[in-house]
């Protein structure tokens, strides 16, 4: 045998290498579909306790038909790598949308380290009064916004609320673009807090099973 000759493997090893290559994609690979399937199929309910309502089956990112800044359309691939507060505005913010944003601010604040995992997205379906755009300025220039029409909102959402353009419905959606969960607005501020603590639980739960975001 030349110094430069590769042993042969026997084909038992071969077939053994190959089994343990597969069992390691496995690993990695099954929990993802697993999660996908999941929530398509509203499985998160089971043995669960939901503090929002649950949306099922879960809406997809894309049927908003949402639009960034520049008008170009957004597809799934928009929810990236992180989990989803995502809030339909409307254009003269009340005090229940004060209320939503400030719960919004609050959950990713009280997440603490777990807070890089979690993104705030404003759908805008009409222009924002100016008192509207200097809150948002002064208060929460760090939420992304992004352009829907209502029709297309109310369509997607109609699952959670008839009228999702105008009911106030706050959403988690995750990594994967699959908005799962909505809750109710509140016009009073301790109610509001109250309200904040469920979405915060129901958050950690979902950021505890995944494997993604």
């Amino acid at each position: 045998m030349s110094e430069n000759s590769t042993p042969k493997l026997s084909p038992e090893i071969v077939r053994k290498n190959r089994r343990m290559l597969l069992l390691v994609l496995a690993s990695f690979i099954i929990p993802f579909l697993v999660g996908d399937l999941a929530y398509r199929l509203g499985w998160y309910k089971g043995g669960q306790v939901n503090k929002g309502q649950l949306i099922d089956p879960p809406t997809s990112f894309t049927e908003l038909r949402a639009r960034d800044g520049a008008g170009k359309s957004l597809g799934s691939s928009f929810a990236g790598k992180t989990w989803w507060l995502l809030y339909v505005i409307p254009a003269d913010c009340d005090t229940a949308c004060r209320n939503r944003l400030f719960q919004m601010r609050q959950v990713d604040k009280a997440l603490g380290k777990e807070s890089e995992r979690l993104s705030q997205v404003l759908v805008v379906t009409t222009p924002l009064s100016a008192s509207t755009e200097e809150l948002l300025k002064k208060e929460f220039a760090g939420f992304i916004r992004i352009g829907a029409d209502a029709s297309s909102v109310d369509a997607a959402l109609m699952r959670a609320t008839p009228k999702a353009s105008q009911d106030g419905q706050l959403y988690i959606m995750d990594p994967m673009g699959w908005i799962m969960l909505a809750y109710a607005p509140q016009k009073d501020e301790k109610a509001s807090v109250v309200k904040a603590e469920e979405i915060l639980k129901d958050l950690r739960k979902l950021l505890k099973a995944s494997r993604i975001g």
